[in-house]
């Protein structure tokens, strides 16, 4: 079907199915304290999906239950078949999977000449690199944006602003300190704004800024080891949405560069895992590896992902073990242009 008829039968699905649904399921819960309940489950996401130079409506599973329940049967009938359905499970945050309400102990780790160069001190700061609160593990560095008249480092609000846990003007290290990152040596910015994760209610943009501290040198423009072990330059801000089917690329903290594939977009009621609790995002896009490779992993928060022409279309966030064509999982982000126009942030390149 067309674009339009498929964004429009999306909604309707969304709005008299999908959302009924949830406010009346009795979710099934082990026995533990009430206050660890989440307030959001996990249930069914609706997006769009490429299908033979057109368009269906993408329908994520968050449960194995209801992979062939009546739920899915009623949206499969009411959507007359054009559904591509994918059982997705667990989304979680893709800040590095360890704790990030206290940094482990120190312990052995490899030494910063064995590590890849986005898991080092980069200095110029590079794209790409590992980067965190003082209080979480480890994120990247996802671009450089200017606020007024200063200069930030962009990442996501759980890994710059440790879910709202932290305050103005927290010191930001680079490298993490899951890799090392200690302080003063590793101090490169102070966190400055960032959007608020609501745990009840819609989100959009998992995002926050940091200002560059007058001493730290950045290169805004330079993806290094991007597309096939090579540099590439960073073109600007797209100015057109991604389509399902788009090849795109990112680097980042875990897994370095990495190629996958738009696989839906407009993405609504993907509920992703947080410390904080279960958190529902609309308008999301969903991206899978190219080949025999994830797209991402734990670590990866805060990635830029860029087209083709090398122009930013979006900020890496979550993902999961499951839904890939690959079997490797699959990575949701944020549209780049949200992101910037809610931050009141300009791109820098």
């Amino acid at each position: 079907m067309r674009l339009e008829s498929a964004q429009d039968l999306k909604q309707m699905l969304l709005e008299n199915i999908v959302i009924p649904f949830v406010a009346t399921e009795p979710f099934a819960v082990g026995a533990q304290p009430r206050e660890l309940v989440p307030r959001v489950h996990r249930s069914v996401a609706l997006g769009i999906a490429p299908h033979d130079g057109e368009y269906r409506v993408a329908v994520r599973l968050q449960r194995p239950g209801l992979l062939e329940s009546p739920l899915v049967e009623q949206i499969t009938r009411e959507a007359r078949g054009e559904v591509d359905v994918r059982f997705i499970g667990r989304i979680d945050k893709r800040a590095k999977r360890a704790s990030t309400r206290r940094v482990a102990p120190r312990r052995a780790q490899p030494s910063q000449a064995t590590r890849p160069w986005y898991q080092q001190d980069t200095r110029p700061m590079l794209i790409g690199a590992s980067i965190g609160h003082v209080n979480i593990t480890a994120g990247t560095t996802s671009a450089f944006v200017r606020r007024g008249t200063a200069v930030h480092v962009l990442s996501n609000n759980h890994v710059l602003a440790n879910e709202d846990r932290a305050r103005t003007n927290d010191w930001i290290l680079q490298r993490g300190p899951y890799d090392g990152g200690r302080q003063p040596a590793q101090r490169v910015a102070r966190l400055k704004q960032w959007v608020r994760l609501k745990p009840t209610g819609t989100n959009f943009v998992d995002c926050a800024i940091a200002a560059l501290q007058p001493t730290i040198t950045y290169d805004a423009g330079r993806l290094r080891q991007l597309v096939n072990n090579q540099d590439r330059k960073l073109a600007g801000v797209a100015a057109d949405a991604l389509d399902a089917g788009d090849t795109v690329y990112k680097v980042g903290r875990t897994t370095g560069g990495t190629t996958g594939r738009v696989t839906a977009f407009d993405v609504d009621n993907v509920v992703v895992a947080y410390d904080v609790g279960n958190l529902r995002f609309d308008n999301q896009i969903e991206i899978e590896g190219a080949g025999r490779q994830a797209f991402s992993d734990g670590g990866d928060s805060g990635s830029l992902i860029v087209n083709d022409s090398m122009h930013a279309v979006a900020l890496l966030f979550a993902g999961g073990d499951h839904g890939g064509s690959n079997g490797l999982g699959l990575t949701y982000a944020n549209p780049i242009q949200r992101v910037l126009a809610d931050l009141k942030a300009t791109l820098l390149f």
